[in-house]
């Protein structure tokens, strides 16, 4: 009976040692956060290296009305062209198209703009050396701002794509009209950061990376599910930005509720969060 008592002890030690281990590695350390700076995020190791925003007590919660779906194609668009317009030409062949159309909504905004090119390698080279590119076409991304807060997730976007002499490739574009229904409180950025490191309450959408992480920008948002999903809230989320190891952008997004969050726990990361489009009762708002 002393020996099983004796290798019971032993055993609840190493467990607690393991806790307050893994617990440790969540801290931050910078302005206004605790230290050290290492979440353990399985094949990931993250590195928090921002400084806490101001937030407000509450933030506004908007209730989907509709969601409207554009979209058009040039079978030709992914073929070699002699030329396309530069970035600065296509960002306004864009804007004109849209407005033409009265498809260019207030609260807009172009974050992204690419083109698409082949590129052919110098084999004989010891190192990646461009030999020579072909352009297929530039392409222009819109996101959304609602009163100044950024909308992250595959949801509430418009893309185009120009061809030779600004021939419009594709056009499309999903949004959502809503409006405001109450205010809710959100959890603060270090529960965020617990939730990052238990792989709970994670949105899908980010962009994700296999390597260490460093997040250099915190904020508030909102999160937009992708186009056809029956999402009735848009509540606030935690946004991190930061780079992975190889210089590629990394961005998650966290629950930023409780009430939200708590129908999330348990869900994979990278599937569609039933919880997220949870439909509580506008009662439950502080309106």
């Amino acid at each position: 009976m002393e020996r099983k008592n004796i290798i019971l002890i032993v055993f609840s030690l190493f467990a607690l040692i393991i806790c307050v281990f893994f617990i440790s590695l969540i801290n931050f350390h910078n302005s206004g956060l605790q230290e050290p700076p290492l979440a353990d995020l399985g094949s990931e190791t993250l590195s928090i290296e921002a400084h806490a925003p101001d937030v407000l007590d509450k933030y506004p919660v908007y209730k989907v009305l509709n969601e409207s779906v554009l979209h058009e194609e040039n079978s030709n668009r992914f073929r070699i062209r002699s030329s396309v317009p530069d970035e600065e030409e296509a960002k306004e062949l864009a804007d004109s198209y849209l407005i033409s159309i009265d498809e260019l909504p207030d609260d807009s905004y172009i974050d992204r703009v690419n083109t698409m090119q082949i590129e052919y390698l110098n084999n004989e080279s010891s190192s990646t050396v461009i030999d020579a590119v072909d352009p297929m076409f530039v392409e222009v991304s819109y996101s959304r701002l609602i009163d100044g807060y950024p909308v992250v997730g595959p949801g509430d976007s418009i893309t185009l794509s120009f061809g030779d002499d600004g021939e419009l490739l594709s056009f499309f574009k999903t949004w959502r009209e809503f409006e405001r229904s109450g205010d809710i409180a959100i959890v603060p950025v270090e529960k965020a950061i617990e939730r990052l490191k238990d792989g709970n309450g994670i949105l899908p959408g980010g962009k994700l990376s296999s390597t260490p992480t460093v997040i250099n920008d915190i904020r508030i948002g909102y999160y937009s599910g992708k186009s056809g999903v029956d999402q009735e809230y848009y509540y606030p989320v935690w946004i991190l930005k930061g780079t992975d190891r190889d210089g590629r952008p990394v961005e998650k997004y966290v629950s930023a509720t409780e009430e939200i969050y708590q129908q999330a726990v348990g869900t994979e990361i990278g599937c569609i969060i039933d919880g997220f489009y949870y439909s509580i009762d506008e009662e439950e708002l502080i309106v």
